[in-house]
């Protein structure tokens, strides 16, 4: 399955940031987490936005006759539709929780810490590797969802790709405030 950003997004983020950690004085570590924890909401709210209400998905069941598809309980045998129309219910908003990582609490000193979101029968839906430490040679920060519809949601709606060009649009106006600072301190000097 092609669960790839486009590049370009990527490529214009990582120029932005680029350009963010150069005007920002702040260490590299920190700033990257946190321009990572502003991108993760930012994924988190795209996925939740395009969660179907209760009502939506009772009145899908009810135009198709509720001829919907059933999966599978635990023990194997197939659900009933009232279980069915149960389990869609309570997963509503199941592809933006796996961007949610509680364990993750930014540190204004950077960190090196593995995070993980996980259903309530504790099974990984997501995962975030946060490699920030101060003095770290390469800070990095890698998010991740484990699940398909993810990769599915993102693929038609673009959903990842808005939220680099939010985050590259936030940095590109730090970026010319500052220099617009910069330049007004030389101008009067």
């Amino acid at each position: 399955m092609d669960n790839a950003v486009d590049t370009r997004e990527l490529r214009a983020f990582n120029k932005a940031l680029a350009q963010y950690l150069r005007w920002n004085r702040r260490e590299q570590g920190p700033l990257i987490e946190a321009r990572a924890s502003h991108l993760r909401y930012a994924i988190y709210r795209g996925f939740r936005a395009i969660a179907p209400t209760a009502a939506r998905i009772e009145e899908e069941a009810a135009a198709l006759g509720y001829r919907i598809k059933r999966g599978l309980n635990r023990n194997g045998t197939r659900r009933t539709v009232g279980q069915e129309m149960a389990a869609r219910r309570k997963s509503i908003r199941f592809l933006s929780v796996s961007w949610l990582f509680r364990a993750w609490k930014r540190n204004n000193d950077g960190q090196n810490t593995q995070a993980a979101a996980v259903t309530r029968a504790k099974e990984r839906i997501g995962q975030a590797i946060v490699r920030t430490a101060k003095g770290q040679s390469h800070p990095s920060v890698l998010l991740e969802s484990f699940l398909e519809g993810v990769q599915v949601q993102n693929n038609q709606r673009g959903i990842i790709e808005d939220a680099l060009r939010g985050e590259v649009a936030d940095m590109k106006a730090y970026v010319r405030r500052k220099q617009l600072e910069k330049l007004r301190a030389l101008t009067r000097g």
